[in-house]
C-alpha cells in the first residue's frame, strides 16, 4: 500500500522547476522597491492634500455664508462646529478616572460624563443662531480674494486643486497596480498555458500594454498642445508649400515650451503680488480697494515683462498714475483677451500624458524582472494578500514556558 506521506514530495518533483534568477535582475528589484515606495508616500501626501483642499473650501464657504440672505449653509457649519467644540471640551474635562471606586460609582460617572458631552452637544449646535453670522464679512472678503485674485486663480480655486489632485490620485494607483500586478486584466488565456509559457505571453502582454500607454502619452499631449496652446495643426509641407503637412514633433515642443515659460512667469508675478496681498486680507482690508494706480504701475516696473512679451503690449497694462479707482490685485496678460482664471489648467492637463509614461515604464520595468526570474508569473498571485499572511502566520505561537512572564 503506497505510502500517503511521500505523494506530495512526489506531486511537488513533477512541477517545472522556477526561472533562474538573473543577478542583473536585482538592481531592477532594488529600483522596482524604491520606486514603489516613493509612490505610496506620494499618494498619502495627495491624499492628504486633497482632504485640506476640500476642508478649507467647506469651510470659508461656510463662514462666509451670512445668516437670513436665504442660505443656510452657514448657520449648519457653525453648528456642527460649535457642537463639536463643546462636545469635545466637555469630554475632555468630564471624562472618568482610570481609578476603580466600585461599579455603582462607575457606571455612575460614565452616566454622568455621556449626560454631559450629550448637552454639549445640543448646546454647541442649537448655539450657532447666536453667531450665525459672525465673520460673514471677514471670511468672504477671504475666500473672494483666494478664488478670483490670487494664484490659486490660475488653477481653478481650492476646488480645481482638489480636482486636480483626485485626477493624480487616480494615476498613482493606477501605477502601483502595475507595479504588484493588480492591474486589470483578462486571464483566461494564462489559466490555460503551461507554467513555462506563462511568462512569455505575460511579458508580450505588458510589452503590448506599453506600447498602448506610449501611444497615449502623445495622444494627449498632440491634443493639449494643439487645444489648449493652440500649436499649429498643421504647416505648409517644406518640397510643396501648397499642400500641408503634420508639424514636426520638436516644432511642437519648442512652442509647448515657450508658452509654458509664459505661464510660469505670470505665476511667479502673481505669487509677488499675493504676498503684497495676504498681509492686507489677514488684516481685514479689503482685497479689491488697497491696490493704487501708483503701486500697481511700480509692480509692473519690477519685472522683465518685455523678455516675455512686446514692450508695446506692456505699456499698455499701465495705468494713469492720476487715476483714484483701485484695480484688482491680479495680473493681466499683455496683449491678450484671455481669461486669467484657469490659465495654468493648460499645464495641469500634462497630469494625463505623464502618469501614462509612468505606467508604461511599469510595464517595462515589470517584463524585465519577469525575464530575470525577480518575479513570478502567476494568474493567482494578483488576488494574494501576502503582507495578511505575513502578519498572521498559520502556525500556533507556543506559549512562554513560565506564566509569570507575562505579568
Amino acid at each position: 500500500m503506497p505510502d500517503d506521506t511521500d505523494s506530495e514530495p512526489k506531486a511537488k518533483q513533477l512541477e517545472p522547476p522556477p526561472w533562474k534568477k538573473e543577478a542583473w535582475g536585482a538592481p531592477l528589484l532594488r529600483f522596482d522597491s524604491a520606486w514603489t515606495r516613493l509612490e505610496a508616500r506620494m499618494c498619502a501626501w495627495v491624499l492628504i492634500g486633497e482632504i485640506v483642499a476640500l476642508c478649507t473650501w467647506i469651510s470659508l464657504k461656510g463662514l462666509s455664508a451670512e445668516y437670513g440672505a436665504g442660505d443656510s449653509s452657514g448657520i449648519v457649519f457653525r453648528g456642527l462646529v460649535g457642537a463639536l467644540v463643546l462636545g469635545f471640551g466637555v469630554h475632555r474635562l468630564t471624562m472618568p478616572k482610570d481609578a476603580h471606586t466600585g461599579d455603582s460609582l462607575e457606571d455612575k460617572a460614565n452616566r454622568n460624563h455621556a449626560i454631559a458631552v450629550t448637552s454639549a452637544v445640543v448646546v454647541g449646535f442649537l448655539g450657532a443662531r447666536a453667531w450665525a453670522s459672525s465673520g460673514s464679512t471677514y471670511f468672504s472678503n477671504l475666500l473672494n480674494w483666494m478664488q478670483t485674485a490670487s494664484f490659486l486663480t490660475l488653477i481653478g480655486g481650492l476646488r480645481g486643486v482638489a480636482t486636480r489632485l483626485t485626477l493624480w490620485l487616480a494615476l498613482l494607483g493606477g501605477s502601483l497596480a502595475t507595479a504588484q500586478g493588480k492591474h486589470i486584466n483578462i486571464d483566461v488565456v494564462m489559466r490555460f498555458l503551461t507554467p513555462k509559457l506563462r511568462m512569455p505571453a505575460a511579458v508580450l502582454g505588458w510589452l503590448a500594454a506599453a506600447v498602448m500607454c506610449f501611444a497615449g502619452v502623445w495622444g494627449f499631449f498632440d491634443h493639449i498642445a494643439i487645444e489648449s496652446f493652440k500649436s499649429p495643426a498643421v504647416e505648409p509641407c517644406k518640397n510643396d508649400p501648397t499642400k500641408s503637412c503634420d508639424p514636426l514633433v520638436t516644432t511642437k515642443v519648442a512652442h509647448v515650451s515657450e508658452e509654458i515659460g509664459r505661464d510660469f512667469f505670470l505665476l511667479r508675478r502673481q505669487i509677488s503680488l499675493d504676498l503684497k496681498s495676504f498681509p492686507k486680507v489677514v488684516s481685514g482690508e479689503k482685497y479689491n480697494e488697497y491696490l493704487r494706480a501708483k503701486d500697481w504701475n511700480a509692480w509692473l516696473a519690477e519685472a522683465p515683462w518685455a523678455m516675455h512679451y512686446p514692450e508695446a503690449d506692456v505699456a499698455g497694462l499701465k495705468v494713469s498714475e492720476d487715476s483714484t479707482e483701485t484695480r484688482l490685485p491680479i495680473i493681466s496678460i499683455p496683449g491678450s483677451a484671455e481669461n486669467v482664471p484657469g490659465l495654468l489648467t493648460r499645464e495641469l492637463n500634462f497630469i494625463f500624458p505623464f502618469g501614462l509614461l509612468m505606467i508604461g515604464l511599469r510595464f517595462i520595468l515589470r517584463s524585465l524582472l519577469a525575464i530575470s526570474g525577480q518575479i513570478v508569473v502567476d494568474p493567482d498571485a494578483a488576488h494574494g494578500e501576502e503582507d495578511v499572511e505575513a502578519m498572521h502566520p498559520t502556525e500556533p505561537i507556543a506559549p512562554p514556558a513560565d506564566p509569570k512572564e507575562v505579568a
